[in-house]
C-alpha cells in the first residue's frame, strides 16, 4: 500500500528575476489568439517564480532525507510561466535522471488526485518502488484569470514522496467525482474503526455533512497545492493524533470534488 514518507511545502517565495526570451510573447501570442485573448505582457516580463523555482526550492528541503525515486509525476492546475521547461524532467535531473517521469494537467485542482492514483496504480504492478509527486502553483500567467484574482492566489509548491509500507497509508482516492459519492465516502470512512477523524478541507470544498471529523481548512491563497500544504506542515502531528485524515476539495469551475484518504498504520490502535 502506498505510503507518505516525506513531505516539503514552500509558499510565496521571493520572486526572481528571469531573463525574457522573446520567444516566449511569440508563443502566447499565437497559442491566444485563436481565442482573440490579449497576453498581458506586463505580467510576463515582471518578476516571479517558475515551476523550476519552485523544484529547486523543494528538492533542496528534502534532498538529504527523501530515498532516491523511481518515479515522479509533476501536478499542475495552472500553467507555468515558461513554457520550455517541462517540470517533471527538470525534478528528474534533479535525482539524477534514475526516474521515469511525467505531467499530470487541465484537471484543475483535481491534478494532484489524478496523479496519486497513477503512482497507486504504477506502484501496484512494480511493488517496492519510491515515488515523487510535485504539486506546483505560479500565479504569474500570460493572461489574467479570474480564480487567480478572486482568490489573490499566491505562488507555493509541494513535494510528496511516497513508498509502500511507510506510517501514513494512503487508502482511498476518489479525483475529480460527484458530491453524492464523496458524502458516501466520508460516512464509510466515519463508521471504520478508530474515533479520531480529521478532514482537511479547501477553500471551496462542499463536505455535505462533517459529523464525527474535527474540521480543518487550508488557505484560501492557494488552489490545488491548498490541502497537500496543510498535509506537508502538519503530517507529523496529525499523525499521532487521529485515525483517519481525509483531504477534500471541490473545484470552483466544475463543482466536481476531490478526496484522498490516509491512515496510519495499525489504525486499530483506539478500536
Amino acid at each position: 500500500m502506498l505510503s507518505l514518507q516525506t513531505a516539503a511545502a514552500v509558499a510565496a517565495p521571493p520572486a526572481r528575476q528571469h531573463e525574457w526570451d522573446p520567444r516566449q510573447l511569440a508563443y502566447y501570442r499565437d497559442l491566444y489568439r485563436q481565442y482573440d485573448i490579449d497576453i498581458d505582457i506586463d505580467d510576463l516580463t515582471a518578476d516571479g517564480v517558475t515551476h523550476t523555482d519552485l523544484l529547486d526550492l523543494l528538492h533542496s528541503r528534502l534532498s538529504d532525507t527523501a530515498p532516491p525515486v523511481d518515479l515522479i509525476i509533476c501536478a499542475q492546475a495552472l500553467p507555468d510561466r515558461v513554457s520550455s521547461v517541462q517540470p517533471a524532467s527538470y525534478l528528474n535531473a534533479l535525482y539524477g535522471n534514475r526516474a521515469n517521469s511525467f505531467a499530470v494537467a487541465g484537471q484543475g485542482l483535481a491534478s494532484p488526485f489524478t496523479a496519486l492514483r497513477i503512482a497507486e496504480a504504477y506502484t501496484h504492478s512494480h511493488p517496492g518502488l519510491t515515488v515523487a509527486v510535485a504539486i506546483l502553483e505560479q500565479t504569474t500567467l500570460p493572461v489574467r484569470l479570474r480564480l487567480v484574482r478572486e482568490r489573490e492566489l499566491t505562488d507555493s509548491g509541494v513535494l510528496l514522496v511516497l513508498k509502500d509500507g511507510g506510517d501514513l497509508s494512503l487508502r482511498t482516492l476518489l479525483p475529480a467525482d460527484r458530491a453524492a459519492h464523496v458524502r458516501q465516502r466520508l460516512d464509510a470512512i466515519a463508521r471504520l474503526p478508530g474515533r479520531r477523524r480529521l478532514l482537511v478541507t479547501g477553500a471551496t470544498a462542499v463536505p455535505g455533512r462533517s459529523h464525527g471529523y474535527d474540521v480543518h481548512r487550508a488557505r484560501r491563497d492557494a488552489y490545488c497545492t491548498a490541502v497537500w500544504a496543510e498535509l506537508a506542515a502538519h503530517r507529523r502531528d496529525w499523525h499521532d493524533r487521529y485515525d483517519h485524515i481525509v483531504l477534500l476539495d471541490t473545484d470552483p469551475q466544475t463543482g466536481e470534488s476531490s478526496l484522498a484518504h490516509f491512515a496510519p498504520r495499525c489504525d486499530e490502535r483506539d478500536a
